[in-house]
């Protein structure tokens, strides 16, 4: 390890330190989440099977962008919970048993839980690549539940900062990676930032930003990973000059970012598209219902007996019942309603409905194998 890289990064730390936790950017949030997860989490796990999944949702909101971001994993397993909240609470409970473990403990529960997550998955949302769980999220669980004992993986980020301090021992990648390798990164970086006094009195200032409510950290592992976090973040590399190991598998990994950024970039827009017809939908849905006085082009005028889905029951004048289809209905004109009149824009996302929700999932698929790669 080079040491002298270390303390440059940890001189940018303390230098960048007021703005990192300024208004804006609030980097002491860590702290305040992880003070609050371990107790929600354990209210969640003692509650029953019908309560379980409004718990751990209520855990997942708390996390911010720590686990679910660009992947949902924790918002999935909200989802599995619904499902089989017995097997998801058990899934939590043999990965934190294993929170105080060696490394070889805590990677053989880390891939359980990662089969066991992955077999819900396929089972219940198989077209959803949003809910994968992978190394960063579960190791990011047993992190915030008890930080002490645990480090977060986030493999582009440790990577950089792997190079940046000459630490150069091969722990892997994907599900794959050896945790011993990692952790031992991690157990050389903590001994020589405890061992600066300067950066301890900056750490310490942090709690005067909420005394009451920030996890105390006394172990100094969310600091190691506020470290790592900020390296890639705020650029603490910037002026250390190191050379980085095997230049043309690097430059491979580089165009795999840009790849994976692509893609990222690509399922916004199928995401946003989504986000624009579920709009639409929820403008049918509430404005078409029971009761409503709806004129069709062929039957006439009608009166809303009730509404399931996209599909519509309507009584016509000629005291005939008919089922219509709510979407291909309003996009051919064949009713009309007062009160709604969707512009182009709209009525061409509920035209494509198929084909946008088609394209939101192969968005999905797409980034799938480069979700590594994105920063």
């Amino acid at each position: 390890m080079n040491k002298q890289h270390l303390q440059e990064i940890i001189s940018h730390y303390i230098e960048l330190f007021s703005e990192t936790n300024n208004p804006v950017h609030r980097e002491y949030y860590k702290w305040q989440i992880i003070y609050d997860f371990r107790p929600m989490m354990d209210v969640a796990l003692a509650s029953s099977d019908a309560d379980f999944p409004e718990r751990l949702k209520t855990v997942k909101k708390l996390t911010a962008n720590l686990i679910d971001n660009y992947t949902q994993p924790l918002s999935g397993l909200v989802e599995f919970s619904r499902k089989e909240p017995a097997a998801v609470r058990n899934m939590f409970t043999a990965l934190f048993r294993a929170s105080e473990m060696d490394t070889a403990h805590k990677q053989s529960a880390i891939h359980a839980f990662l089969d066991q997550s992955h077999q819900l998955r396929e089972k219940y949302f198989p077209d959803s690549y949003l809910y994968n769980d992978d190394l960063h999220s579960v190791t990011g669980y047993l992190f915030l539940y008890d930080p002490d004992h645990n480090y977060i993986y986030k493999a582009s980020h440790c990577r950089s900062f792997a190079d940046c301090i000459e630490f150069y021992d091969d722990w892997g990648s994907g599900e794959s990676a050896k945790l011993d390798i990692f952790f031992r990164m991690c157990d050389e970086t903590l001994a020589a930032i405890k061992a600066n006094d300067a950066l301890m009195a900056t750490a310490a200032s942090r709690y005067a930003y909420d005394p009451d409510h920030m996890h105390p950290d006394t172990e100094k592992h969310i600091l190691l990973f506020d470290l790592i976090y900020c390296c890639s973040t705020y650029n603490l590399f910037k002026g250390i000059h190191y050379v980085v190991p095997k230049s043309s598998e690097r430059q491979l990994i580089q165009a795999q970012k840009e790849k994976a950024a692509e893609l990222r970039q690509a399922l916004n827009e199928a995401h946003a598209d989504v986000s624009r017809l579920n709009e639409v939908k929820t403008i049918l849905s509430e404005t078409i219902t029971a009761g409503k006085t709806v004129r069709h082009k062929v039957y006439g005028m009608g009166t809303v007996i009730s509404t399931d889905g996209d599909r519509l029951t309507v009584r016509f004048d000629d005291s005939k019942v008919r089922e219509l289809g709510i979407s291909i209905s309003v996009v051919n004109g064949l009713i009309t309603i007062d009160q709604m009149k969707l512009s182009d824009e709209q009525l061409s996302l509920l035209k494509d409905e198929k084909k946008i929700r088609t394209a939101e999932t192969y968005a999905e698929k797409a980034l799938a194998p480069w979700l590594e790669y994105l920063e």
